[in-house]
C-alpha cells in the first residue's frame, strides 16, 4: 500500500501541474476575451447605420458583452470551466444578427477565442485521463469488512439467544397440560349446566300446571301477574311464590293441590341448589376464560419469538450478501493494486 499511495501522490502532482498549467493558459484568453470585450463596447457604431438599426445593435451588443463578461468571470480554473463550457458555447450563436453585421469582424475575434479555449479543455480532458491511476479504497473495505463481521456475529448470538427461548416457551406451553384441564372443566360445565336445565324446567313444568287456576282466581296480585307471564319467576322469587301458593292453596282442589304441595315442599330447596350449582357454573366459566387467556398469552409470546427469528435470520442473511460482496470488492482491489504494483499480493 505504501509503494501504491507512493503513485497515487506523484500521478496527482502530475495532475496539479497539468492544471496549473491548463488554467494558466485559459486565465491568459479569458484576459484576451474581456479585452475585446472592453473594445466592443467602446467601438462607436458607424454613423450610416439606420437609427432604428443602431437601436437594436445597441441592445445585442449590451447583452453580448454583459452576458460574457458575467460568466467569465465566475470562471478561475481549467476545472471550473467544464461547468461553464455549454454556457460559452452559446456565445458562437447567440448575439444578435445585426450586431454581427455591423461588428463581425470583433464578434469573430471573440469567437475564434472561444473555440480555442474549447479546444484547450478537451485536450487538457484528454491529458488528465492519461494520467491517471485507479482508485482503491483499500483501508474503507477492510474496515467495512471487519464491522459487517462483527454485526454479523452480534445477530448470530442474538438469534441463538431467540431459538433457545423459544424452546423454552414451546416446552412451557406442553408441559402446560392445557387441553386435559379445559377438557376437564368443559365437561363439569356441560354436567352442570344439564343437572340445572333438568331441574328448571322440573319446577317450570310444575308451575305452569298452576296456571290455569291462577288465572282463574284473578287475585289481581303482582306474583299472580309474574308467573302468568313467566313461570321462572317462581324459580327466581322462591320465597314470595311460595307465600303466595301457601294463600292460594286451599282453593285448589284434585291434581292442583297435589303439584302446589310438591312445590311447597321441594322448591325452596331446589331453587337452593339450582343457585349454587349456578354459582359453582360461573366458577368454572371464569377459570376455563382465565386458562383460556394464560394459554393464548403463551402462543402470542411464541408467536412473537418466531416472528423475531425470522426477522433476525433475514438479517443475517443480507449481512453476509454483503460481506461476500465487500470481499469480491478487496478481491477486486488487490487485482488493481497487483496490476498497478506489478506484483502479487497476499490476501489480508
Amino acid at each position: 500500500m505504501k509503494e501504491y499511495e507512493k503513485r497515487k501522490k506523484k500521478v496527482e502532482e502530475e495532475r496539479k501541474k497539468l492544471e496549473e498549467k491548463y488554467t494558466s493558459k485559459f486565465l491568459k484568453k479569458k484576459r484576451e476575451i474581456l479585452k475585446n470585450l472592453e473594445k466592443l463596447e467602446r467601438k462607436e457604431i458607424p454613423k450610416k447605420i439606420d437609427d432604428r438599426i443602431k437601436k437594436v445593435v445597441e441592445g445585442e451588443r449590451k447583452s453580448y458583452v454583459d452576458t460574457l463578461r458575467r460568466t467569465l468571470e465566475r470562471i478561475e480554473s481549467i476545472d471550473e470551466l467544464g461547468r461553464f463550457l455549454p454556457e460559452l458555447s452559446k456565445f458562437h450563436v447567440s448575439h444578435g444578427k445585426y450586431l454581427l453585421l455591423v461588428f463581425e469582424k470583433e464578434v469573430y475575434a471573440i469567437n475564434k477565442i472561444l473555440k480555442e479555449i474549447s479546444e484547450e479543455y478537451t485536450e487538457y480532458i484528454k491529458r488528465t485521463a492519461e494520467i491517471s491511476i485507479d482508485s482503491i479504497e483499500f483501508d474503507s473495505i477492510l474496515n467495512s469488512i471487519e464491522v459487517t463481521k462483527k454485526q454479523l456475529e452480534k445477530e448470530e448470538r442474538d438469534l441463538s439467544a431467540l431459538k433457545a427461548e423459544l424452546k423454552e416457551k414451546e416446552k412451557e406451553f406442553k408441559t402446560a397440560k392445557f387441553s386435559k384441564e379445559l377438557e376437564e372443566i368443559e365437561s363439569e360445565i356441560k354436567t352442570l349446566k344439564s343437572s340445572i336445565a333438568k331441574d328448571e324446567i322440573e319446577i317450570r313444568s310444575k308451575i305452569s300446571k298452576l296456571q290455569k287456576p291462577i288465572k282463574r282466581m284473578r287475585t289481581g296480585e303482582k306474583t299472580a301477574n309474574e308467573i302468568l307471564k313467566d313461570s321462572s319467576y317462581g324459580i327466581e322469587h322462591p320465597e314470595e311464590f311460595l307465600s303466595f301458593l301457601i294463600k292460594i292453596r286451599g282453593q285448589l282442589e284434585g291434581k292442583y293441590k297435589q303439584t302446589a304441595d310438591w312445590i311447597i315442599e321441594n322448591l325452596e330447596s331446589k331453587s337452593r341448589e339450582i343457585q349454587e350449582r349456578k354459582k359453582k357454573l360461573e366458577g368454572l366459566e371464569h377459570k376455563r376464560e382465565e386458562i383460556l387467556q394464560e394459554k393464548k398469552e403463551i402462543e402470542n409470546e411464541i408467536e412473537r419469538i418466531r416472528k423475531r427469528i425470522l426477522e433476525k435470520e433475514a438479517r443475517i442473511r443480507k449481512l453476509k450478501e454483503k460481506l461476500l460482496e465487500l470481499e469480491k470488492e478487496l478481491d477486486e482491489s488487490l487485482s488493481k493494486l497487483e496490476k498497478i504494483l506489478n506484483t502479487s499480493i497476499d490476501k489480508p
